[in-house]
Parts: C-alpha cells; sequence; structure tokens
C-alpha cells in the first residue's frame, strides 16, 4: 500500500512538471502564411531567389513591443496554410531564412522551380526588405512591412515591385493577437507581390 502512494506522488510530479513545462513562454513568435489558390499559371519558369535585409534596425520589435512580448529572442515558427485550409509546421527561423522560406512557398505555388543561386539558367529574383516592425501603441498592435521584389537576368534589370502596408489589431491576448496579425499582414504582402506581371515584363 506504502509503495502504490509513492507511486502515485511521483506520478503526480511527473504531470505537474510536464504541464509546468507546456506552459513555459515560447521564445518565438507563430506566424500562419496562408497561400493563394494553387495555380500553374508560371510552371516552366524557373528563378533563383534571395532575400535581403535592409531595414535599419534589425529589431522586429519597437520598445513599447518589447514589454509585451519580453521572452521573444527574434525568431519565427512557420506554418503554412494552403487554400482548402491544411497547414504544415515547417520549421523556426531567423529573420531573414523566415522570409526566404515564405517567399519561396509561394513562389512554388505558382509553378515556379526555385533552383539555387548559382544556377545561370535561371532568371534572379531579389526580396529587398526595407521595413518590418512590430509596434504596439493606443491599446493596438500595428506592423509594418515595405518590400522591393527586382527580377533581372544576373545582370540587368528586367521588372520590378514595390509592395508595402501596415494593419492594426486591437491587444486583448498579447501574444496570440500579435502573431494572428503578423500572419495576416505577411499573408496580405506576401501574396500581393503579381508574379505574373513581373515574368511578362521580363518576357517582352
Amino acid at each position: 500500500m506504502k509503495f502504490g502512494k509513492q507511486q502515485t506522488r511521483l506520478t503526480l510530479v511527473m504531470v505537474l512538471v510536464l504541464l509546468a513545462g507546456g506552459c513555459t513562454p515560447k521564445p518565438f513568435l507563430k506566424v500562419q502564411y496562408q497561400l493563394p489558390p494553387q495555380s500553374n499559371s508560371l510552371k516552366g519558369e524557373k528563378v533563383a531567389l534571395t532575400v535581403t535585409d535592409l531595414r535599419e534596425s534589425k529589431t522586429v520589435l519597437t520598445e513599447a513591443a518589447k514589454k509585451s512580448l519580453k521572452e521573444f529572442n527574434g525568431t519565427f515558427s512557420l506554418v503554412v496554410l494552403r487554400d482548402d485550409g491544411s497547414g504544415n509546421l515547417i520549421g523556426v527561423y531567423d529573420f531573414t531564412p523566415f522570409l526566404t522560406e515564405v517567399f519561396q512557398q509561394r513562389l512554388k505555388n505558382e509553378g515556379i522551380e526555385v533552383s539555387e543561386i548559382t544556377d545561370t539558367n535561371a532568371l534572379k529574383l531579389t526580396i529587398e526588405v526595407s521595413d518590418f516592425k512590430l509596434d504596439f501603441a493606443g491599446r493596438k498592435w500595428i506592423v509594418r512591412m515595405d518590400y522591393r521584389a527586382q527580377l533581372s537576368d544576373g545582370v540587368n534589370l528586367i521588372s520590378k515591385e514595390m509592395v508595402s502596408g501596415q494593419a492594426e489589431r486591437l491587444k486583448l491576448r498579447a501574444k496570440s493577437d500579435a502573431e494572428k496579425i503578423l500572419g495576416e499582414l505577411l499573408t496580405d504582402m506576401v501574396n500581393k507581390l503579381n508574379l505574373v506581371r513581373l515574368f511578362q515584363q521580363a518576357r517582352q
């Protein structure tokens, strides 16, 4: 009987430890990127993708946002959602690899083959990010993103497009609201890039 009580206590302690571990704040922000409907309009095209971070400040959070997200270490957990509602956890990334993976997902969704940067037979798509900031002001989360997409043959610039946007969300729950608005704006900004037009200009 005594042995049974000891086992019960041990089991209870293990359960409490697991629960405590599950409640430990995660150092990353979970961002969901929603792909647009799948298309083969650019099937057969091939590009080498580069994402360049041109932000003046390399921190994603403003000082005000840091007060609510003290555990954030600058990394992002990426979940990619498809048009049918299914989703996959892709991985956890630092800023530039995170955006690189998002844009790769968008390109492949359009039927584009993403090759190595050393591939001389592929066009070069460069994404220059000038702003990506999460702020908190007036009880609202505010997120901004600005970037320029440039398509070249490796030497000459062929076509380009600027994409810029901002979104706001009332703060009810600090981290989950911040993650939701990041995912919404990222989805809008990445999907807004008109890849068909970029390649049409390149082929003229």
